[in-house]
């Protein structure tokens, strides 16, 4: 939900000499830019990374003496200018000047904002009823009061959206009276006159702003026919290389997504069967049921329909050992755990969460079924249908039960796990990930090396363990890790080193975040002892737990993110949920793959 705002708006009508000025800055600095007519004596320029590279506006105002006011929204938490005249740098505001963290009294006073620097600018406004004393009004902080009303504002419209609200529905939402940086960024261009400012390149280039006044006059820096040359050729190779692959049986099947219909992509939902191949649906297709097909080898064969009657919200699932039952989790307004007797072709049992159910596995003797929403888990008695209990954990989505089927590991806000004694269904313990150092971080962001974003600690992902139980094995936005199970369930605060370790590769994205490192999933062969991953660099590697030794098994053509890995109950084929440019705003349909792993390894 969060929008970034980004444009610089140049005082003057000589669009010829501006637009020359833009050609040669978008050849040094590798950036593509549209730029709009002279509306209201304004020229508007929208750079592309969202406008929120920090080189661009001073750049042009080293070249251009005119009024320069450089407008930028961050994800709807802060808005912030920059004021140049005659090449200089006049004035510059922050909305929050700490959002990134501490700063000096000095340097937090200089991004207050001096409303009075204008007095020339509205001089200069035709027909001009715009006041320094209004200025002002716009730019001063809100009281507490006022920010706690917008919070609990704000929390409304989320729990709009996460309740499944009409896609229609959603330009109507009050968010500029919500986000107060929002409405502060609207107020301020409004007062100076400036047209289009609500918006970016990205945004402009998607066309998602109906609104923007004289759009068709907009000129696009460089020659948009290069650009998009360039993404025919890209195309063509990706395509070339996936055909090469299923030549050679590596690539088994790519199993097509709906048709899209509405404004929001289908969503995949997957999980092995117990009798081979896997389970697929789409998810996001209105008022129709969701389809589940079975897909099994031959892979070119019509699959078979499992013929359930599944809500389309469902948002995991997971088949029981025995390949009796599936479980599915539902989200969007729905917010349940269903259970399915596969045999029967019937609903069994409906449970009731109070989120989204994020997480919901059966334990290995098939007896419970253990489902999980943000901050509870329930767990049901498969054999009578009953609830035997309701545990109360701190915010988390992911949960993984022990072998042993005594223990359940549960995230608590990423960065922690409890250890619960299904037992006596007690938290016995609740133990941290590793801490991350600050210094390390900056000196690698420094280097040209590190991610863009910190946290205090590693980020879990997935958990999982080897069906002997000795090995917890975890996917996090660091990497891989496996922890000896003794070793973590005798830790007290924190988690053990892990006995193997393999890291996640940093990719660098043109939109932001620009460095991320994440390894989204894992799954574990059995058999050889070697646990799979997958992530944002778009490989599936695998890590073996006796030696160490981490290796690329594929690297998926154009490189999507992998975001999620499933393994065949027979060890022979995987399944990957991959997104091509995941963090564009108009984001691609999600491929759904089948792979020939035997022929891998």
């Amino acid at each position: 939900m969060g929008r970034f705002y980004g444009s610089i708006h140049i005082r003057s009508n000589e669009i010829e000499q501006f637009t020359e000025i833009v050609k040669k800055l978008a050849a040094q600095e590798k950036l593509k830019f549209l730029i709009s007519p002279c509306i209201n004596g304004w020229i508007s320029l929208y750079p592309s990374e969202k406008g929120q590279n920090p080189t661009v506006a001073p750049a042009i105002a080293q070249q251009f003496p005119s009024h320069l006011l450089n407008l930028i929204l961050y994800h709807d938490d802060f808005f912030y200018y920059e004021y140049y005249r005659d090449h200089q740098l006049i004035d510059t505001y922050s909305s929050v000047p700490e959002f990134f963290g501490a700063i000096s009294r000095e340097e937090k006073l200089r991004l207050t904002g001096k409303p009075e620097v204008f007095a020339d600018l509205l001089s200069e406004l035709p027909n001009n009823q715009t006041t320094i004393e209004q200025i002002a009004e716009v730019l001063a902080a809100s009281s507490p009061e006022k920010l706690e009303e917008l919070s609990r504002k704000s929390l409304e419209i989320l729990q709009q959206l996460e309740a499944g609200a009409n896609p229609a529905e959603l330009s109507k939402l009050p968010y500029d009276e919500v986000f107060i940086a929002a409405s502060q960024f609207s107020c301020f261009a409004q007062l100076l006159n400036i047209s289009n400012a609500a918006t970016c390149y990205e945004y402009l280039q998607d066309e998602e702003d109906e609104e923007i006044e004289r759009r068709e006059e907009f000129v696009h820096i460089p020659d948009p026919s290069i650009e998009l040359a360039h993404k025919q050729r890209e195309k063509a190779r990706i395509d070339e290389a996936f055909t090469k692959l299923n030549r050679a049986g590596i690539l088994l099947f790519t199993v097509s997504s709906p048709t899209q219909s509405g404004q929001f992509p289908h969503i995949p939902i997957s999980a092995p069967s117990q009798t081979g191949g896997f389970f697929i649906g789409w998810c996001g297709l209105g008022n129709q049921l969701l389809e589940i097909k079975h897909y099994t080898a031959p892979w070119n064969n019509e699959p078979a329909n499992l013929e359930l009657a599944l809500e389309q919200n469902a948002y995991v699932m997971q088949v029981s050992p025995s390949g009796k039952f599936l479980a599915v989790g539902h989200a969007s307004g729905s917010w349940q755990g269903t259970l399915y007797d596969l045999e029967q072709k019937q609903l069994i049992k409906t449970i009731s969460h109070v989120r989204a159910t994020s997480g919901i596995q059966f334990t290995p003797d098939e007896e419970m079924l253990i489902s999980r929403s943000e901050d509870e888990i329930i767990l049901t008695s498969v054999k009578t249908l009953q609830q035997i209990a309701v545990i109360k954990v701190r915010q988390g989505t992911k949960i993984a039960i022990h072998p042993n089927g005594r223990y359940l590991l549960a995230d608590e806000g990423k960065s922690q796990l409890a250890i619960i004694d299904l037992n006596t269904q007690k938290v016995v313990k609740v133990l941290a990930t590793a801490t991350l150092d600050m210094t390390a971080w900056m000196a690698s962001v420094q280097r040209g090396e590190g991610v863009t974003s910190f946290s205090d600690n590693e980020m879990i992902f997935k958990m999982d363990f080897s069906p002997d139980g000795r090995w917890l094995l975890c996917a996090m936005d660091k990497g891989v890790r496996i922890f000896e199970w003794n070793e973590v369930f005798s830790s007290k605060n924190k988690l053990p080193l892990p006995i193997v370790a393999s890291p996640s590769e940093v990719v660098t994205f043109d939109d932001l975040p620009s460095r991320m490192a994440t390894t989204y999933d894992i799954a574990f062969d059995w058999q050889r002892n070697t646990l799979l991953s997958c992530g944002l660099e778009g490989k599936v590697k695998s890590v073996d737990l006796a030696t160490g030794e981490s290796k690329v098994l594929l690297e998926l053509p154009g490189r999507p993110s992998i975001i999620q890995l499933n393994l065949s109950r027979d060890l022979a084929t995987f399944c990957t949920h991959s997104i091509p440019n995941m963090f564009e705003r108009k984001q691609e349909s999600c491929i759904v793959q089948l792979w020939n792993y035997l022929a891998l390894i």
